[in-house]
């Protein structure tokens, strides 16, 4: 192998690496905000089935605060998202693939901004019953979360089926060009 072939394989090497990493930290970030989802959506039902309403509004206060660590978290990770991969894995579309693709890129960013939507019903309606408990439902305030929950599970399945092959697919290109140098 000559120097330029080392040369190539080695730059090769990076943005495999990179796009390894990137996935690996995609796949665990999801499985990690999955498992939260799933907690708290359980956590909201079984306050919106609750008939006593002191526990159903401690329980609901605990759920604001787990809501807003989690929408820290989920924050932190969209900005890695849209600063990191998607600028990636967007250039990488318009270079091999039909821009088709990019109404999927909108779709999941609308259903982020309607998770948040509902997110930010909950937060209001639990502030709300804290200084009134008879504002309104306990149900009503658990519904908005609950809703939140299973938009963003959603949100993450559409996400996975779209970048996952994505990145592999980029990938695969990489190796075969790598080969062919």
């Amino acid at each position: 192998m000559n120097m330029y072939q080392k040369t190539r394989v080695e730059m090769t090497k990076a943005p495999m690496t990179a796009i390894s990493e990137g996935l690996e930290r995609l796949k665990q970030e999801h499985g990690e905000l999955k498992q939260v989802l799933m907690e708290m959506e359980k956590q909201a039902k079984q306050v919106e089935s609750a008939p006593e309403r002191f526990g159903a509004l401690q329980s609901l206060l605990n759920l604001r605060l787990w809501a807003l660590a989690f929408r820290e978290e989920l924050e932190r990770h969209s900005n890695w998202e849209e600063l990191e991969l998607f600028p990636f894995l967007t250039s990488y579309i318009e270079r091999k693939m039909s821009p088709s693709i990019m109404p999927s890129f909108w779709s999941l960013e609308k259903d982020h901004e309607l998770a948040d939507e509902h997110m930010q019903a909950f937060l209001r309606s639990v502030h709300l019953l804290k200084a009134n408990p008879e504002a309104m439902g306990y149900n009503q305030a658990a519904a908005y979360l609950i809703q939140a929950c299973h938009i963003l599970q959603e949100h993450l399945a559409k996400e996975e089926q779209l970048v996952f092959p994505l990145t592999q697919q980029v990938l695969d290109d990489i190796n075969r060009a790598a080969a062919n140098h």
